[in-house]
């Protein structure tokens, strides 16, 4: 009988130790990959000249910061060949702006990339929106009935297929959350796009912004956004697990493919004060 207690405490004594071995993990990764977040937008009301480009790179899985790309060649075309350069601020690495856009609907831009020796291009056509009609707010909502909630109005374009992303930027949270719909089932008539959030509350600032998109970005759009909301976070956070492809394609090394997207829109924005 002390026998078999010796041999059971020696076991015990092998398996606890075991459990504090130290495991190295090893997340190997694929090498850093261009990200081109350029999305143009000419607010209604503005001249939509001042626009702004932003480079990064994709990170390791526990990076905390998204590292930033800087020395690049950026520019964009219209189909009459007006060049609009894009200069990386000194105050900001990574972000690239221009102060000359000359926004016209209707017309087709080309965005060229150069970073790295190799040049990625990528062409959109910018599209316009109907102007938001009005806001109804709700403090009724949610499961509990006591959320708050606003519906934004707009109408259809008519006799024509139309893509929309609408976004919400509030306090409740850190990134702008992004609705994408077609008019699939309201064509030519009024819709309206929801946003609401448990930690709204009264006096908080609700910037909405409307924009009418081509069929292709708002594709895109549908798959990062159901992306993010599987896992957390905005569409934008740092080091996303997907490699969703744009429509920016390498010209020098196909393979060696970039992420982000080239949009060109019109929008309607205002800000909203919950009552």
């Amino acid at each position: 009988m002390k026998n078999l207690f010796l041999i059971i405490v020696i076991f015990l004594g092998f398996l606890f130790s075991s459990c504090e071995k130290v495991i190295d993990v090893d997340l190997a990764g694929e090498p850093p990959r261009l990200v081109i977040d350029a999305a143009l937008t000419w607010v209604k009301g503005t001249d939509g000249k001042n626009q702004s480009i932003t480079l990064s790179t994709t990170g390791d899985y526990f990076d905390t910061e998204i590292p930033k790309v800087s020395g690049a060649i950026v520019y964009v075309n219209n189909t009459a060949n007006a060049k609009f350069d894009f200069i990386e601020e000194s105050t900001q690495k990574g972000k690239y702006t221009c102060t000359n856009f000359n926004p016209v609907i209707g017309e087709t831009y080309t965005l060229t990339v150069i970073s790295n020796g190799e040049t990625y291009k990528g062409q959109e056509k910018l599209t316009s929106v109907n102007e938001i009609l009005d806001v109804e707010q709700r403090d009724d909502f949610g499961v509990n009935k006591d959320e708050y909630a606003i519906r934004v109005n707009f109408p259809d374009v008519p006799n024509q297929n139309n893509f929309y992303v609408m976004s919400y930027k509030s306090p409740a949270s850190v990134y702008p959350i992004f609705e994408v719909f077609d008019d699939q089932f309201f064509e030519g008539n009024e819709t309206f796009g929801l946003f609401s959030d448990d930690k709204l509350k009264k006096g908080d600032a609700i910037e909405i912004k409307l924009a009418q998109t081509s069929e292709r970005y708002f594709n895109y759009m549908k798959i990062l956004t159901s992306t993010a909301a599987g896992g957390g976070g905005g569409p934008f956070r740092p080091s996303p697990a997907s490699t969703i492809r744009g429509n920016m394609v390498n010209q020098t090394n196909p393979k060696n493919f970039c992420l982000g997207y080239f949009a060109v829109n019109e929008a309607d924005k205002l800000l909203y004060i919950l009552k």
